[in-house]
């Protein structure tokens, strides 16, 4: 079967029923990042993350590798997925006490030194923490399975975590980057406008930042921190039926005034960003009690 890139049109809207083929790929992917964040451990398999990991979509896939880092913190998994071709590396979104000292980490550090590029601080530290490992074994994934795509995707802080070890990772590894795709879903502003611009040039193209209706974390850290940007390219899920607006690319700051940047931040609510088709996360509310 094999993974198949969809062909969207920056600046156009879409009802649902066009863009079957999208829904399902959000589903699909939103499963991964839920069990990400559900604690799955790699001697317990698969299907230890619960009900999501059930589905017909995301059946037959093995664990890789699992990670439980505290300090700094980070959990995610690699599986692989032998029916789509698929090596999918899922970081967790906020999940546990720990991870909303992450979030609140707003100050931007320098993400090559000697540089003014400047990304969030704690997803930086979060992702440094991790990336060795995750290199590690996708070196060997990447020859043993040659003609599998390497999926990096998450929801909320695993989003933009997944999106940076991706950009980390394509650095790193000679000759994955045409192999790479990137699904985030509920991610906040990663970096300043510099940062964005140097995403852009090197997985822009290959990127959907998915984002519902009025969530209120993709408009997080607020614009006028830091100079805070959204890299491309936003699949804005306008309502609940899940039609859709492509953002277009060359909008200020990469954020389109139609998309999702269109609703007042009054105006939004967290449900929405437990809602992405349907599929929410993990029960926060239960995780959080984890430190």
């Amino acid at each position: 079967m094999g993974y198949q890139d969809i062909e969207l049109i920056p600046g156009k809207q879409y009802r649902a029923q066009e863009v079957a083929q999208l829904h399902n790929l959000v589903r699909k992917y939103m499963r991964y990042s839920t069990a990400a964040t559900s604690f799955v451990e790699l001697k317990k398999g698969w299907a230890s993350c619960g009900l999501a990991c059930n589905s017909p979509d995301v059946q037959d896939v093995v664990l890789n590798y699992t990670w439980h880092v505290n300090v700094p913190l980070s959990d995610g998994l690699i599986a692989v997925h032998s029916r789509d071709k698929e090596i999918v590396v899922a970081l967790a979104g906020t999940h546990r006490y720990r991870a909303l000292i992450t979030d609140i980490s707003v100050l931007t550090y320098p993400y090559i030194p000697g540089t003014t590029m400047g990304v969030h601080g704690g997803f930086l530290d979060s992702v440094k923490g991790i990336v060795d490992q995750v290199q590690q074994h996708l070196e060997k994934l990447i020859v043993d399975y040659p003609d599998y795509m390497v999926i990096f995707t998450g929801h909320s802080k695993g989003g933009a975590e997944a999106a940076l070890s991706a950009l980390e990772i394509v650095r790193k590894i000679d000759g994955i980057k045409p192999r790479v795709r990137v699904w985030t879903f509920g991610e906040p502003r990663l970096g300043d406008a510099e940062f964005a611009e140097f995403y852009n040039q090197r997985l822009g193209s290959v990127t959907y930042r998915v984002t519902s209706a009025a969530d209120p974390v993709v408009a997080m850290p607020p614009h006028f921190l830091f100079n805070y940007c959204h890299h491309n390219l936003e699949i804005w899920l306008m309502n609940e039926a899940g039609d859709v607006y492509v953002g277009e690319n060359r909008t200020a700051c990469y954020e389109d005034p139609k998309a999702s940047s269109s609703i007042d931040f009054f105006y939004r609510s967290i449900a929405w960003h437990k809602n992405y088709l349907g599929l929410p996360p993990p029960d926060h509310a239960a995780a959080l009690f984890s430190w």
